[in-house]
């Protein structure tokens, strides 16, 4: 079995994202033009930082699953040539 990377631990952060009543009410505050300047960039900031997280998430998930790809590709090919062997024998 494949050894896991080891990330020290964290506390769950809170994600824009998750929370979808919440999107809807940054969406009317801004609609509304109820957030001043610095709030805007503050709001803009965190979008960027987890939108970043997200994307780097995604790419180690990704690579996860190549390497499972890769580790079941060569299992197939592994047993495809003890099968041709079984049958040539």
């Amino acid at each position: 079995m494949k050894a896991q990377k080891t990330e020290p631990a964290r506390m769950p952060e809170y994600r824009i994202s998750e929370s979808e009543s919440m999107q809807y009410k940054l969406l009317y505050q801004i609609r509304m033009g109820n957030m001043s300047t610095s709030e805007l960039d503050k709001l803009q900031f965190l979008c960027k930082s987890e939108l970043h997280e997200l994307r780097s998430e995604l790419d180690a998930m990704l690579q996860e699953l190549r390497d499972m790809n890769k580790q079941m590709q060569g299992k197939n090919e592994n047993h495809t040539e003890k099968d041709k062997e079984s049958i040539a024998a």
